[in-house]
């Protein structure tokens, strides 16, 4: 007898396991695809114990539970039922990231955008540009400010989807220079020379390389940050968290004492650090210093329309 299986959400999934030789008729001539013998997911659905679902309920519950969960147990089975028996919804994943491409920038859509691309990775994991592009979402994610609590966790990501590119692409020098630039920030020096090296040696003279190899110089010189730049930007991700809880007082410390030792404004100068900055100091009313912090955030880039809308606030402040 199938059996239905606790939910892993109780609220949208149950799990039905088929009997043995259960199928599903694909297409239209009916052609027949044998169900694992696996808990597979149902969306939205109760099932009486005994009952089977329809070939499209499996469908549905197969697409919107790897969507959501691409990690999950029996992913790489659930995307290779979902591409024999539902191969529509395999071109839709296509189509979607097509979709999600334009709206990058929004960290909800770019992790949306990371999980389409992990279920089409089950199925081509031997695609070096689909999981070169996996690794690069995670880099950008790792530090879109909104998300830098959760810094280390996604360049560790990014290094490890961009090393499995690596693995079928050796000397692939987009890949070889990100992960040069996520194990940098993540402190590890000696593997940034061993990626780096291989970028200097297959590029072309001119300032892209002479640029790189005076990274590397620094980095044979023991020219480092004091410790790796994924610490400040975790602070960076504490301080947002206070900020979100009304802790000004303890976002303004920490961001205070980032400007003061200098180290992320050095290595990695950003508008955004100075536009929270100055946010943080102008809620524990420093507005001097805000206005200092929005003024730098101008400099680095002239058009970031928030920061100047705070240096408008103080002045009207002052002038009122």
């Amino acid at each position: 007898m199938s059996d239905i299986e606790k939910p892993l959400d109780p609220i949208a999934y149950q799990f039905w396991t088929p009997e043995p030789k259960t199928m599903v008729k694909v297409g239209p001539d009916d052609v027949s695809v044998f169900l694992p013998q696996i808990p597979l997911p149902l969306y939205q659905l109760e099932l009486q114990d005994g009952e089977k679902p329809s070939d499209k309920e499996i469908g549905v519950g197969l697409y919107n539970y790897l969507r959501r969960f691409p990690d999950c147990t029996f992913n790489s089975a659930y995307a290779k039922l979902l591409k024999d028996a539902y191969p529509y919804y395999v071109s839709d994943l296509g189509s979607q990231i097509i979709m999600l491409e334009a709206k990058e920038v929004d960290p909800p859509y770019v992790r949306r955008k990371i999980n389409y691309m992990k279920i089409l990775a089950l199925l081509e994991n031997e695609n070096p540009g689909l999981l070169m592009r996996i690794g690069i979402a995670y880099f950008e994610l790792a530090l879109t400010y909104s998300e830098l609590i959760h810094v280390r966790r996604e360049l560790m990501n990014a290094v490890s989807w961009l090393k499995k590119s690596l693995l079928r692409v050796p000397n692939d020098l987009t890949v070889l220079n990100y992960l040069g630039q996520a194990c940098y920030l993540l402190g590890d020096y000696s593997a940034v020379k061993r990626y780096w090296q291989g970028v200097i040696d297959h590029l072309p003279d001119g300032e892209a390389r002479q640029t790189l190899q005076q990274r590397l110089d620094k980095i044979a010189a023991d020219e480092l940050p004091p410790q790796p730049l994924v610490d400040d930007f975790e602070a960076i991700g504490v301080a947002m968290e206070h900020y979100h809880l009304k802790e000004f007082d303890q976002a303004a410390l920490i961001m205070d004492r980032l400007e003061e030792e200098g180290t992320i404004p050095r290595e990695m100068p950003s508008p955004e650090f100075f536009y929270f900055l100055g946010l943080c100091r102008e809620k524990t009313a420093e507005s001097a210093g805000a206005f200092e912090a929005y003024n730098k955030a101008l400099e680095i880039d002239p058009e970031h329309e928030v920061a100047a809308q705070g240096r408008e606030r103080i002045l009207d402040r002052k002038e009122g």
